[in-house]
């Protein structure tokens, strides 16, 4: 094999991606994160192939090879929970929708809130957009004109600073003795 199939599949893959995703997508009526997943696993299939030099068409041989892959994987995760496996979930008891835990879940988040409060401006909101939003680091950095390297001190700052306050709080101190 002359590896031509494969380098001709990659440049097609890098310069059209976002086309080819929005095409798995639609092939397989599924959301574009999907998509793209299948789209990557296609790509490992077809790397380790060797007779990618004959492929006549590579982007209908990718968007098929992407296709088949997503289905392979979804059928893969259908055999993971059986029907009845399913129907036990829903006989579980709701555990939020019990008074007692409801109080106690709401003055954790309190606790979390004020102690959130106590941070420096850039170390909270760096850690909650790193945490519950997941932005990237280098996002992050770009966004605040500050290295990767100080945007992970700061997130790193901010979670001692968080932990040693929630500790003093259960343990009856006071949470901003730590700041």
């Amino acid at each position: 094999m002359s590896g031509g199939g494969l380098a001709r599949l990659s440049a097609l893959l890098v310069e059209r991606y976002d086309a080819l995703r929005n095409q798995v997508a639609r092939r397989l009526g599924a959301s574009g994160d999907m998509a793209a997943d299948a789209l990557h696993e296609a790509y490992v299939r077809l790397a380790g192939r060797d007779d990618l030099d004959t492929v006549r068409h590579p982007q209908t041989y990718l968007v098929n090879t992407a296709v088949h892959a997503a289905i392979d994987q979804l059928r893969s995760d259908v055999r993971l929970v059986s029907g009845e496996e399913i129907n036990e979930l829903f006989d579980l008891p709701d555990e939020c929708a019990d008074p007692a835990r409801m109080v106690q879940n709401r003055r954790e988040m309190d606790r979390m809130m004020t102690v959130l409060a106590q941070l420096p401006p850039r170390q909270r909101a760096l850690l909650v957009d790193s945490r519950v939003h997941g932005t990237p680091r280098s996002e992050l950095a770009r966004r605040w004109g500050i290295s990767v390297t100080l945007v992970g001190r700061e997130i790193q700052a901010a979670h001692r600073h968080c932990a040693r306050a929630l500790e003093d709080l259960e343990e009856g101190g006071e949470a901003g003795k730590h700041a």
